[in-house]
């Protein structure tokens, strides 16, 4: 089974340049700073249309995360799928990468990492810190 691959809309195309660039950034609220994930027109906290894309650190920490014991796309081993909470405040589901998802826990540092996955999509992925 092969991975099902985003396709950018009109609002997402930014995100997903800016992970093409290995350089990601997020959307955030000129009126109350607030960054958001995925892509919006109005700002989730102060709903504001005044959104701006700026780049963000990649890193982060595990929220929560769950364990699949057998990978359903082309790489072997556990699949680890996270929420992480990344420095400047935004939610980001995602995959973390690790041989070793056993030393995984909650509060747990991470870091972004990217994958070409075709000439149009580098996917957002993340590993331990």
């Amino acid at each position: 089974m092969t991975r099902t691959l985003p396709t950018p809309s009109k609002i997402s195309q930014p995100f997903w340049d800016s992970c093409k660039a290995e350089h990601m950034q997020l959307q955030a609220c000129q009126d109350c700073g607030v960054y958001a994930f995925y892509p919006v027109y109005v700002c989730p906290e102060c709903a504001s249309r005044k959104l701006e894309w700026r780049p963000v650190s990649g890193r982060g920490t595990i929220h929560t995360f769950t364990v699949a014991a057998k990978a359903t796309f082309e790489k072997e081993g556990p699949l680890v799928v996270a929420l992480i909470e990344l420095e400047e405040g935004a939610m980001m589901v995602s995959n973390i990468e690790t041989s070793t998802p056993e030393t995984l826990s909650i509060g747990a540092a991470v870091r972004v990492r990217y994958e070409k996955v075709s000439d149009d999509i580098t996917l957002p992925l993340f590993e331990p810190a």
